[in-house]
């Protein structure tokens, strides 16, 4: 009978054939060594080394900082930053404009624990015509509003960035919108038509 080529197994260490693709043992997953390596001495000593603790703590250790780091790339943020936030809203909302049916240069602001605030003019155009009975220039400022902080509370993990406010910007203690989740909790449209 000829003598059988083996190897050690990388997790316990015992001896085992070199073909074998898992320990018999253990069952742990073995290299694939072609013939040529199986007698290479710097396999072998690469084998030796890996059965220390000191080898087998390294590839723990190497293996646990692969797995944080592909972990950190899947989990859930807080989203963008604050600054972002209303950037992208102002953009949404307003396209962007200076000159805008709520005002002139009406702004967003985003603050991680209060909340978005839209500060629009009380005296704008589109105040003024709901007053007067035709909504539709507000209720486009309130639908996009709704929609936006909807996606949002399903976005982000940070559910401040769901709650808008839309205040004048001459008084900040006039709320005209408050919409939380997407749910309208307040709208200074329903003063004007009840």
């Amino acid at each position: 009978m000829s003598e059988e080529k083996t190897k050690s197994c990388v997790m316990c260490g015992k001896t085992i054939p070199a073909y074998s693709n898992f320990c018999p043992y253990c069952g742990a997953k073995q290299p694939w060594l072609e013939e040529d390596e199986v007698q290479n001495k710097d396999v072998e000593q690469f084998m030796k080394w890996y059965q220390k603790p000191v080898g087998k703590f390294i590839s723990l250790v190497a293996a646990a900082l692969v797995i944080y780091f592909v972990g950190s790339l899947f989990t859930l943020q807080d989203g963008p930053g604050h600054k972002t936030v209303a950037r992208e809203l102002n953009q949404y909302l307003f396209n962007a404009q200076d000159k805008t049916p709520y005002g002139k240069k009406p702004s967003v602001e985003a603050d991680k624990n209060k909340g978005v605030t839209i500060k629009v003019s009380q005296n704008s155009q589109a105040v003024k015509e709901l007053k007067a009975g035709k909504p539709d220039k507000w209720n486009y400022l309130v639908n996009r509003s709704r929609n936006r902080s909807k996606a949002f509370h399903k976005v982000y993990a940070n559910q401040a960035y769901a709650k808008f406010k839309v205040i004048d910007k001459h008084d900040k203690k006039k709320v005209l919108l408050k919409v939380d989740s997407g749910d309208i909790k307040y709208n200074i449209a329903d003063k004007y038509h009840k």
